[in-house]
């Protein structure tokens, strides 16, 4: 059974055991640092919490032990003023170990004063029944304190495991989208070239389909003289359009590829690095944050790429219906020359 003399003698252990590692730290070990500052505080808080709420009331119903109560009171005020100031002073200041000297010094001489005057007036004042009253309802918070530590210990261990297997299905997936990427990146690109050359062929077969038909049809006609020549004529009027406006079109789909392609292109060094980026995420909040700016970068493109791809098409039609129609009128011009003479 723990007695209220080894309470109040072993209480302060592990205070100094953390003071003595925070001493040896350098400037440079700021995490370290942090930690042990962070358990420091709450083992002092603590102290100086259950010292108020379990001894200090006990000590105020006896003449004898009345009297230490505020000087107590006044070290624990103290102490919170000299964790607070601490508490703002940057960690890899040599400020800081001053200020962790000074406030040992302030807690040593603290639990000098309890053990020299505290002490022993409770041992002189208190029955054994109020001294284990103590002990006890001090005790029990302990454990209770213990406890939810232990659990919120297992809490962040918890959470630690998920996040990491979270981040480890994050690689493995990154890693299988690039290789799927990898592989089909460059279909775009081909399919852009394949569709330019075909509709380059075709374009060509119609206008040399037309000038043939035009040619069987004079041959089966019978048509000679100057009415094959004008049809001849014609026919060649209608080619030479055809080819000008086969011509324009191709130029046009020419440059509208030569955009997508840039465009295909810039979505693949995009995608390659994002999912280089995407690959050194460690958690589920970095992935998605990542993935989201990815998305607006590839939207942005696809935007800005449909925009000239649209003015392209516009430019070429018009320039290819005025090549149809301007033909249309110089032959409709020629007919009425020709019936005027």
């Amino acid at each position: 059974m723990t007695t209220i003399r080894q309470l109040m003698q072993t209480s302060p252990a592990r205070a100094n055991e953390l003071f003595a590692k925070l001493a040896e730290t350098s400037d440079n070990a700021v995490k370290t640092r942090e930690r042990l500052f962070t358990e420091l505080k709450e083992e002092l808080e603590l102290l100086a919490r259950l010292e108020e709420e379990h001894i200090f009331p006990v000590l105020r119903k006896y003449k004898e032990t009345k009297k230490l109560v505020p000087e107590a009171l006044d070290d624990n005020r103290l102490t919170r003023k000299l964790l607070a100031d601490l508490e703002r002073t940057p960690r890899e200041s040599e400020e800081f170990a001053s200020k962790v000297a000074e406030l040992r010094r302030t807690f040593q001489q603290h639990v000098r004063d309890e053990k020299k005057e505290l002490l022993p007036a409770v041992l002189e004042a208190l029955s054994d029944e109020d001294a284990q009253a103590i002990v006890e309802s001090i005790e029990d918070e302990k454990a209770e304190i213990e406890a939810a530590r232990r659990a919120e210990a297992e809490q962040r261990r918890a959470a630690a495991r998920e996040e990491q297997e979270q981040a480890e299905n994050v690689r493995q997936s990154v890693e299988a989208v690039a290789d799927t990427v990898l592989t089909t990146a460059t279909m775009p690109v081909e399919i852009v070239r394949r569709t330019a050359d075909v509709t380059q062929s075709g374009l060509n077969t119609a206008a040399e389909g037309f000038r043939r038909i035009t040619e069987r049809f004079t041959e089966v006609l019978g048509l000679s003289g100057v009415q094959g020549e004008q049809v001849a004529r014609q026919s060649s009027e209608n080619v030479k359009a055809v080819s000008e406006a086969s011509a324009v079109l191709v130029s046009g789909f020419q440059e509208a590829s030569q955009t997508l392609l840039a465009h295909a292109q810039q979505r693949l060094t995009t995608n390659i690095e994002g999912l280089r980026r995407l690959a050194q995420c460690r958690s589920a909040q970095d992935f998605l944050a990542l993935q989201s700016e990815l998305a607006r970068e590839n939207m942005r493109h696809t935007v800005e790429s449909s925009r000239r791809i649209g003015e392209v098409s516009v430019r070429v039609a018009d320039e290819a219906a005025g090549i149809i129609e301007s033909r249309a009128q110089n032959n409709a011009d020629r007919d009425r020359i020709r019936r005027a003479a």
